[in-house]
């Protein structure tokens, strides 16, 4: 039996956010980005959604019957998307926290086991599972199987017990961010302070996300209506990609910036002294500058300061603006490597990668604006 295949402005929508979501988790994934914490968990956040979003897309083009063996293939991730996205926002806030991890994610280890049975059912089986929730106008033939595919009946409840798994782990990124509020002096709503902003968009994304799982569920029942929550959450990877580029400083690193002066703030000397204080040792002790997508927000964010003040400490108190006080960190290190007994074992690029930058090109130019050399000519220099 074949189906015609259907591909409408939902598909593309869907498709086009499946290629953007695992895009932005290789970018998050990389080996210069997992030095944060929250970006792994951000990274592999996105990465499950995407697999889920592209199984969504499978049942509702049609082409999954072309591919039957994969049904149901990201279904497990349905128990591991709750926690990533708790932990993006818990190492978001706390970075320098070191809470148990392996705990939260036992209930996808044990249901990924449980859907062997499933997965192992032979494909006339999947067939059939497919037919009776997208053509139940059409026969369902009966089929002799070898074992269970649901040997404890769990899966009858999975909406029921994905909604209650979404609802906690809702429940405690909502805790945690309101206590961080607390903590700051700020209301709910607040624009003035930081970036924690970033985070309550995101937990409002996920409830909204939450709601329409469980109206398309109710209304439209099981699968059916997907595609509505596959649109949705590709129209959060849209948004999530262009919140990473805006605050990646790839597009905005600049060292001729003339300092802002910032004649009606309310900071007095001992706060700047203390606020600098605290971007040092967020330098110094955390090397936050190695961080390829270091941006003024983000560290404004790390110290729980607004970046008119993060920028202003920065620019009264050093002279230089934040791009350049942050590349002066970076070239220090980068000399001390290239200076090194070592640094003929390390490529120009791997040194720059080290050190924070994205390409070889970046580093050497910011490298030669700094010092007057590049780092061939520094490295040939100081081994001479």
């Amino acid at each position: 039996m074949t189906f015609d295949l259907r591909f409408d402005i939902y598909a593309l929508l869907i498709l086009l956010g499946v290629f953007q979501g695992f895009f932005i988790s290789s970018f998050l994934l990389q080996k210069k980005s997992r030095a944060n914490r929250r970006n792994v968990f951000l990274g592999l956040f996105i990465l499950s959604l995407s697999l889920v979003i592209s199984e969504i897309l499978l049942n509702y083009s049609g082409f999954i019957t072309k591919v039957i063996y994969l049904d149901n293939f990201a279904e497990p991730l349905n128990f591991a998307l709750a926690p990533l996205f708790y932990f993006y926002v818990y190492f978001g806030l706390f970075p320098e926290q070191k809470p148990k991890v392996w705990p939260h994610f036992l209930i996808f280890a044990f249901y990924l086991f449980y859907c062997v049975f499933y997965y192992a059912q032979p494909d006339d089986f999947k067939f059939r599972s497919y037919t009776s929730c997208y053509h139940p106008e059409l026969p369902q033939p009966s089929l002799n199987l070898k074992f269970s595919p649901d040997p404890l009946g769990i899966r009858k409840y999975i909406i029921v017990l994905t909604m209650l798994h979404f609802s906690v782990y809702l429940f405690l990124s909502g805790r945690i961010l309101i206590n961080q509020y607390r903590k700051l002096g700020l209301k709910i709503w607040s624009f003035k302070q930081g970036n924690i902003r970033i985070y309550q968009d995101s937990i409002l994304h996920f409830v909204i996300v939450t709601a329409i799982f469980f109206l398309v569920n109710m209304k439209m029942g099981r699968d059916i209506g997907d595609y509505f929550i596959a649109s949705y959450c590709a129209f959060m990877l849209y948004l999530t990609s262009f919140a990473i580029v805006k605050r990646s400083s790839f597009f905005s690193e600049s060292f001729n910036e003339s300092t802002t002066k910032y004649q009606k703030s309310s900071l007095n000397e001992i706060q700047k002294d203390e606020i600098l204080q605290r971007l040092e040792i967020l330098m110094t002790r955390d090397f936050y500058y190695r961080n390829n997508m270091a941006s003024l927000s983000e560290i404004a964010d790390r110290v729980n300061e607004s970046q008119h003040r993060v920028s202003q400490v920065i620019n009264e108190k050093t002279g230089l603006n934040f791009y350049a006080w942050l590349a002066k960190y970076r070239i220090e290190e980068a000399k001390q490597i290239l200076s090194g007994p070592d640094s003929m074992k390390l490529k120009i690029e791997e040194i720059g990668e080290i050190v924070g930058y994205n390409s070889k090109a970046s580093f050497n130019k910011v490298f030669k604006t700094i010092t007057g050399q590049t780092p061939s000519e520094f490295r040939n220099a100081a081994k001479s």
